[in-house]
């Protein structure tokens, strides 16, 4: 009888997604993932052919959890469509090798990263009920809120700016009137 195969793709991957958390993307390789293991590379490759396979099941979780900050943020706060731009920059805040990868990497770039943020649709209608808007004036205000939330996560992440958490609320408020006043009134196939 063969021996118990010692390690799991899901342990695999479990280690994959623990280094991309400390190192990024870059820190994903055969050696490092061994010695993450306490194993040689030879397991690795009995459950994934390929490094590549392994990365992408790395950034599948990391999908994982950025999706439940956004969730998250949408259940904590009212409106929703704050809590969701809260939960980007504390996303950022915790999580800066995730964040630099699905945020400060160029798109299409790196394998299992969709091009489209998978909280969008729904970022996009809390959006709509927030500022009382057409679908349309909802992705324009989300791309422009986004630009602005993406600006304080960004100098969040690389150490160029800190602001308090009440400042980045008022700061998100202030805008959002803005942009409100400006789509809130605008319906569908209007510019």
């Amino acid at each position: 009888m063969p021996p118990k195969e010692k390690l799991t793709q899901e342990e695999i991957a479990a280690a994959a997604f623990a280094l991309l958390r400390r190192e990024g993307l870059e820190g994903i390789n055969a050696r490092a993932l061994a010695k993450e293991l306490n194993c040689s590379t030879m397991p690795l490759f009995r459950h994934f052919e390929r490094m590549e396979q392994i990365r992408i099941a790395a950034v599948k979780r990391a999908e994982s959890v950025y999706k439940s900050y956004i969730e998250q943020g949408m259940k904590d706060y009212t409106p929703a469509f704050k809590g969701a731009g809260l939960a980007y920059i504390r996303f950022a805040k915790e999580e800066p090798q995730l964040f630099r990868l699905f945020f400060m990497t160029p798109i299409g770039t790196i394998a299992g990263i969709s091009p489209v943020d998978p909280t969008r649709e729904v970022v996009i209608h809390a959006a709509q009920n927030s500022a009382g808007t057409s679908f349309t004036g909802a992705e324009q205000l989300l791309m422009e809120m986004w630009l602005f939330v993406h600006g304080i996560a960004t100098s969040l992440v690389t150490g160029t700016a800190d602001f308090s958490e009440e400042t980045i609320s008022q700061m998100m408020s202030d805008v959002f009137m803005g942009l409100k006043q400006q789509y809130g009134k605008k319906g569908e196939g209007e510019s």
